[in-house]
């Protein structure tokens, strides 16, 4: 929800319908009967439309035009799986009435587009511009996703994208009135990158939790270096299993949650428990250590400048690397 809504306590009594295309939360419920359209087709603007249509209501120009190009990302130009004839038929409505001849360019313009501009947001905002969560067996997975043109762009900050995942694990656990609960923070944070013009995706993993869960997921992928000389995001994940290439797959929906879902719903054990398992009179403490100390700094530290959010990473990746440091002589 935007946050106008979601932080306002009377939302329930405000929400007065729901048209999408998703499943459901767990956590959706209403205090009264809702009016709902929910339909497995590739994006709610094809709902919205068809609605229209339905409804022998005429669609004007700029609508037609903010619903096909709507359509067209969510579908990444009719090419992803979840794309039903509903949406292409939807999208040859709205060529004619949005008077747009080669729906095609149009979507090349905006995927260009769209990666020039999530490039330019830095690494905060990248890891959790498109960013959802979801929990099977009391674990909590956090997906972020970048639809791009080429992925070597967002690959150069691959080392910021990677301390930004395990910073968005702890973050989660963060409550309004300022206080943690642990027990809300993410077991694992995952970034795919979408190359939207050869239909391929990358995963970036950011720890031996995330490769652990990763290689139950997608069984066979092989991983590699996020960038040449990439070094390691944590003590149980070595720099060439940094990036896990996932093949020919660019839903999240329909492709990236079932695969995590089904290797959690499995069985799935790791060297940690959920984090939802912390027991409620640990749940309330921070983890007393110098990665976590450096977390709480940063934040503190971190400004936005209009653009982006600026953020020193010199302490924390200071402190990862004496973590790591500290495992390998353990091990020894």
């Amino acid at each position: 929800m935007i946050p106008a809504l979601r932080d306002d306590p009377n939302r329930k009594k405000r929400i007065v319908g729901l048209i999408d295309h998703h499943a459901l939360a767990e956590s959706m419920a209403s205090e009264k009967p809702l009016f709902m359209d929910v339909r497995p087709w590739g994006s709610m603007s094809s709902i919205i439309a068809h609605s229209f249509i339905r409804g022998n209501r005429m669609i004007p120009k700029p609508i037609a035009r903010i619903l096909l190009s709507a359509i067209l990302s969510d579908t990444l130009n009719l090419q992803s799986v979840t794309t039903t004839n509903a949406d292409r038929f939807v999208v040859t409505v709205l060529c004619l009435l949005g008077e747009c001849e080669d729906p095609d360019e149009l979507a090349r313009c905006m995927f260009r587009a769209k990666t020039e501009w999530i490039v330019g947001l830095g690494a905060y905002e990248m890891t959790r511009g498109d960013q959802k969560d979801f929990t099977a067996k009391g674990w909590k997975v956090g997906i972020a996703v970048l639809e791009v043109t080429d992925p070597d762009p967002v690959l150069k900050v691959a080392e910021e994208l990677l301390m930004e995942l395990r910073i968005l694990k702890v973050e989660k656990g963060a409550l309004k009135d300022g206080t943690h609960d642990r027990r809300k923070e993410l077991d694992f944070a995952y970034l795919f990158v979408v190359d939207v013009t050869r239909q391929q995706s990358i995963l970036l993993v950011a720890g031996g939790r995330e490769l652990a869960l990763a290689k139950a997921a997608f069984p066979g992928k092989e991983t590699r270096e996020a960038k040449p000389g990439i070094r390691a995001p944590g003590a149980t994940i070595k720099a060439n299993e940094t990036l896990m290439d996932v093949g020919g797959i660019v839903s999240r929906k329909a492709q990236f949650v079932p695969a995590f879902l089904s290797a959690l719903n499995e069985g799935f054990t790791c060297h940690k428990q959920p984090n939802s398992t912390i027991p409620a009179e640990l749940a309330g403490t921070k983890e007393e250590d110098e990665v976590h100390a450096a977390i709480d700094a940063m934040q503190k530290d971190s400004y936005h400048d209009s653009v982006t959010v600026v953020r020193d990473y010199t302490r924390y990746r200071s402190a990862l690397d004496g973590e790591i440091k500290a495992n390998e002589q353990n091990n020894q």
